[in-house]
Parts: C-alpha cells; sequence; structure tokens
C-alpha cells in the first residue's frame, strides 16, 4: 500500500514570498534565509544576499530631505 502524497517541499518553498526583517524587500523564499525553526513562534527572514540587503537597509535608514521632522530651508 502507498503512503500519502508528500508535497514537494522546494517547490513550494520557491514560489512562498517572504519579507527580509532587516531590509524589508520581498523575495522568493528560496532567497532568503530562515533565523530559527519549526520550534519557533517566530522566524525571522534575512536575505541571502548579505551586500544587497546591507545596501538596501543603509539607503533606506539615510534621512531624506523633506521628511517630515526635518526643517525644510526656504530660499529668501
Amino acid at each position: 500500500m502507498a503512503g500519502p502524497i508528500q508535497p514537494d517541499l522546494a517547490h513550494e518553498r520557491h514560489y512562498r514570498t517572504e519579507r527580509c526583517w532587516m531590509c524589508g524587500i520581498r523575495l522568493p523564499a528560496a532567497l532568503m534565509v530562515p533565523d530559527g525553526g519549526s520550534a519557533c513562534a517566530d522566524v525571522r527572514w534575512y536575505c541571502r544576499d548579505l551586500r544587497a540587503c546591507t545596501a538596501r537597509w543603509t539607503v533606506a535608514s539615510w534621512p531624506h530631505p523633506g521628511s517630515p521632522g526635518k526643517a525644510v530651508s526656504g530660499g529668501s
């Protein structure tokens, strides 16, 4: 007697998307690294490409001109 059909986990992981905890980008889970395992209630996902993730995170944390809370100088 044949057992139950097991899902193709690699295929499932390829199409599922997760958000990077550090830079916030959404990527397929195959391009991400989980921090934690099935026993953890909260799994954080990180980009597998550390340099690109760090660059996105750094740019996102820079203050932008005209952002709320910053004075904008007027020409007088």
